[in-house]
């Protein structure tokens, strides 16, 4: 189907729920990975979902049709190639990298599963770029790095102060004792 087929294409009310739902979760989305699942069985479909779930990613299959109309609304039109034949979607919503390690781990073990895209934060990136984007810290992790680079140099900076501190009053203490003496 042609691209510029979309923007006639009426959508019928009982699938209207299906596009919404889907619209929804592509603006809360913070990475959507397309995925060619042929050849997986549905113990392994279910394996994947249940580790997704998990993980608080969303793992589904949806039209092509219905998930380049969302797409194309929502100007992603770079990633559009990839929905043809068999796709699931991956969505991350806290965490972008989320899905990226979940499918990393998962291909390793299932190579049935191709990944044909991703859109990272709204930009486009490579499927080859997963590797990279799967050894990305997750928020937590950068947010404590954060912190201890903000609170190192103020720890450092308490330590002086109280050494020197310290060896003031011990350099008291030693003429109070000359004194007595």
């Amino acid at each position: 189907m042609a691209l510029a087929d979309l923007k006639d294409r009426v959508i019928r009310p009982e699938k209207s729920a299906i596009v919404s739902d889907f619209r929804e979760k592509v603006e809360r989305a913070s990475g959507i990975y397309l995925t060619d699942n042929l050849g997986l069985s549905v113990a392994h479909m279910t394996e994947l979902r249940r580790e997704c779930f998990q993980n608080n990613v969303d793992f589904m299959v949806v039209k092509n049709t219905f998930a380049r109309i969302v797409l194309k609304e929502k100007g992603h039109e770079e990633i559009l190639k990839y929905l043809e034949g068999p796709t699931a979607i991956a969505i991350g919503y806290d965490d972008p990298a989320s899905p990226a390690r979940i499918l990393d781990k998962f291909i390793s073990t299932h190579e049935q599963l191709k990944l044909k895209g991703i859109l990272f934060d709204g930009q486009y990136m490579p499927a080859s770029q997963i590797t990279a984007i799967k050894d990305l810290p997750t928020r937590d992790q950068a947010l404590s790095g954060l912190i201890a680079a903000i609170y190192g140099p103020v720890q450092g900076f308490y330590n002086v102060i109280n050494a020197v501190l310290r060896d003031f009053v011990s350099v008291i203490d030693q003429i109070a004792e000359q004194k007595k003496a």
